[in-house]
């Protein structure tokens, strides 16, 4: 019984544990250092310069982290009511828009600082990390590329 308590006790502290940007970063930077013994460490400026590169997507459009998450990152975004390519707020995880309002979707801030949920679910981040790696990439993002971006965001106050 005491083992079961101790069990317990140890998975309700693992799950209360706080996770954050910094935990991220920590993350990709081990990441980074096995993929290339030379890193050095995470750039604010090539995450600013990731952040508002534009990438041509299979449809010939050209987008950028930007397009839909807003020039400043501290910004929500709301589709329909900025000034971004409509098709960038009809993209799901799931492929399909069908079941999606056309209006109004709100694309929360991306810098920690407007938005202290952002970067705090290791499940949200590497699937949204995936998702729009891929559509503008045509790849997945290095951990390099993660952790300049996020060090970035981190910077905006």
């Amino acid at each position: 019984m005491r083992i079961v308590l101790l069990v317990i006790g140890a998975l309700y502290v693992g799950l209360c544990a706080a996770i954050g940007p910094e935990d991220f970063l920590a993350a990709y930077a081990e990441q980074a250092k096995q993929a290339d013994g030379d890193f050095k460490g995470f750039s604010a400026e090539r995450g600013r310069a990731f952040y508002f590169r534009k990438h041509k997507t299979d449809d010939g459009f050209e987008f950028s982290c930007a397009s839909c998450h807003h020039a400043d990152p501290r910004t929500r975004t709301v589709a329909h009511l900025e000034e971004f390519p409509c098709r960038a707020c009809h993209i799901t995880l799931h492929g399909s828009s069908d079941n999606r309002s056309p209006t109004r979707r709100q694309i929360p801030p991306m810098a920690p600082s407007a938005n202290p949920n952002r970067f705090t679910r290791e499940e949200k981040v590497e699937a949204w990390f995936g998702w729009n790696c891929k559509l503008l990439l045509k790849r997945e993002c290095t951990a390099v590329e993660k952790g300049d971006l996020i060090t970035w965001l981190m910077t905006l106050n």
